[in-house]
């Protein structure tokens, strides 16, 4: 009876520690597989056949659909350049150039996986078709509660976010491999 309660004791230990690690490793945001450009981080093979166990778990617990590989690929950034936490009580500024695509999306996510409630009428996210651009092809988008001049993407009230930025159609990955990505800096402005 004594080996038989020291055997469930050790069973329920491995089964705990073995959900608590899997747990963290699916939410970590460089898993297996990522490319990594400054605060963005992307899983090139998340709509391919070489995907990993571990980006599998992770995209069935977001809920995500990736885009293939043919489609495009998605970018997420839970921080800014200087690796502090994205938050919607603080000012932001989007700036510089991406890899060449097709068509290009920014949208704000809550830590729910929604997008962030900006009010009415208000959709927390811009497309590449409606970005004004300085002569040289870079350009420079406000993230902030605050109504901004010139390209601005709206957020909430309170609480953490996400930023996600979606290239379509662009050969970043292809069949000849991995082109070096070129995404743009995240820089916060301040904070109320």
């Amino acid at each position: 009876m004594r080996i038989l309660a020291k055997i469930l004791i050790v069973l329920v230990i491995g089964f705990v520690l073995g959900g608590l690690s899997a747990s963290y490793l699916i939410q970590r945001t460089y898993g297996l597989g990522a490319i990594n450009v400054g605060p963005w981080s992307a899983w090139p093979f998340v709509g391919g056949a070489e995907i990993d166990p571990y980006t599998i778990a992770r995209t069935t617990a977001d809920g995500s659909i990736p885009l293939g590989a043919a489609e495009g690929l998605t970018f997420e950034a839970l921080t800014d350049s200087s690796g502090s936490k994205l938050r919607q009580a603080c000012d932001y500024v989007v700036s510089g150039k991406t890899s060449t695509a097709r068509l290009w999306t920014l949208a704000a996510y809550g830590p729910d996986g929604e997008l962030v409630d900006a009010g009415e009428r208000l959709v927390p996210a811009i497309f590449s078709g409606q970005t004004n651009r300085f002569p040289d092809g870079s350009f420079s988008i406000h993230i902030s509660r605050i109504p901004q001049a010139g390209n601005w993407v709206p957020l909430g009230e309170k609480g953490e976010f996400r930023l996600v930025f979606r290239l379509y159609d662009t050969p970043i990955t292809s069949n000849a491999g991995l082109i070096a990505p070129t995404m743009p800096d995240i820089e916060r402005l301040g904070c109320r």
